[in-house]
């Protein structure tokens, strides 16, 4: 290397030393983050925050945003949505300069937090939330990064009729929450405009016998040819189980509450197949940003994420970063304009783009089968718009 490149390297790299420097020491531009860290719902929750803290990881390695770092403030609403909302308020309370939140994984705790963040009037983006009216009953203050009910509804719906043939469906719906009525109410209504029938049930959250759906299951006429059932992941393995152990040995459907490390496990440990269920991108797609990705939070966390509410995190806190960037500013109302102008924002799980006055993206939605352990991507559904 001559005198004069290494002169000019070694200014470079001076260079961004002080500016990763600067960015530091600069007043960090705060990031409020409720998640259920603990109780039954971390299962989704937890990797989803975990994949938000390795973005700010990124986006702080690299200098921040406007010359400035984040500071993410965890909050933990350990699964109980009667307390969600005073625990957000106190944050608030403790962290007056925040200027936007990422949170939640469910539309029931999205809903309640959501409505604190639009009196704050700050922007909030829900991560995995998937309810489509989400943005009519908060406000124009909450965003969702995934697709909504309606869309993974209609992609099972369709994948049910279509490529397993199947005609006669009962639905079991886990009552107790926004998400679980959303996305089954919605699978009754396409599958029936398709020309099929549904039995439908609702049942209460912690159910754990599910003797009597599967008594009229058998007695029904015409014969069923499938479960859809509408759930989380605390009661879907019981579910699970105990249809396969009744002898019932039909395809099991749901939607991305069945997106969990230990349905996959409970499948192996007793041979189950024929499990499906809609998520957001399958984590064994094969881009090179999902294995990067991937390997940085195996080494960061010590295992592989588990789901595909981990990537959906990481790409949440790159989403709002994108935007204060484009807003040049850490102004709340700016930053809510720059997100509802978001176009082309490629993120991990897919492309983000908000129509003009709609606040959910229209994304792909994939469907995954789960046979005696392993994971297989069977179709992929892309919206028009992409």
């Amino acid at each position: 290397m001559s005198l004069t490149r290494s002169f000019f390297a070694s200014a470079l790299f001076v260079t961004a030393m002080l500016w990763t420097m600067g960015a530091q020491s600069a007043e960090p531009i705060v990031v409020i983050a409720p998640f259920n860290l603990t109780g039954p719902d971390a299962v989704l929750d937890a990797p989803c925050y975990k994949g938000a803290e390795l973005a700010v990881e990124g986006l702080n390695a690299a200098g921040g945003v406007l010359g400035r770092p984040i500071r993410l403030v965890p909050v933990d609403t350990a699964s109980d949505v009667s307390s969600t909302a005073n625990k957000v308020d106190s944050v608030f309370k403790r962290y007056p300069n925040a200027i936007a939140g990422i949170g939640f994984t469910d539309s029931t705790y999205a809903l309640v937090a959501g409505r604190v963040f639009q009196k704050a009037r700050i922007p909030f983006i829900t991560p995995g939330a998937t309810a489509p009216d989400l943005p009519q009953e908060v406000g124009n203050d909450i965003f969702l990064a995934a697709y909504g009910d309606d869309a993974q509804a209609l992609v099972m719906a369709q994948y049910a009729w279509n490529e397993l043939k199947l005609r006669h469906v009962t639905l079991w719906i886990d009552d107790s929450r926004v998400y679980t009525r959303a996305v089954g109410n919605f699978f009754d209504n396409f599958f029936r405009q398709l020309g099929g029938t549904v039995d439908k049930r609702t049942y209460t959250v912690g159910a754990p016998d599910f003797g009597d759906f599967i008594a009229a299951y058998k007695a029904a006429d015409p014969k069923l040819g499938g479960i859809y059932a509408a759930s989380l992941p605390g009661s879907a393995v019981p579910l699970i189980e105990q249809v396969r152990d009744a002898g019932i040995n039909v395809p099991l459907l749901s939607a991305d509450g069945w997106d969990d490390g230990e349905i996959v496990a409970a499948s192996k440990r007793k041979g189950i197949k024929g499990i499906y269920f809609t998520t957001h991108r399958f984590l064994g797609v094969d881009t090179p940003g999902m294995k990067a990705f991937v390997n940085a939070y195996a080494q960061k966390f010590g295992a592989a994420p588990p789901n595909a509410f981990a990537p959906l995190g990481f790409d949440s806190m790159n989403l709002l970063a994108a935007a204060i960037e484009r807003a040049r500013t850490t102004n709340p109302e700016a930053i809510r304009t720059a997100l509802a102008e978001t176009r082309d924002f490629q993120g991990l799980v897919g492309k983000i783009v908000y129509a003009p006055g709609k606040r959910v993206p229209d994304k792909a939605v994939s469907v995954v089968r789960i046979d005696d352990g392993a994971e297989t991507l069977v179709w992929t559904w892309t919206p028009q718009s992409q």
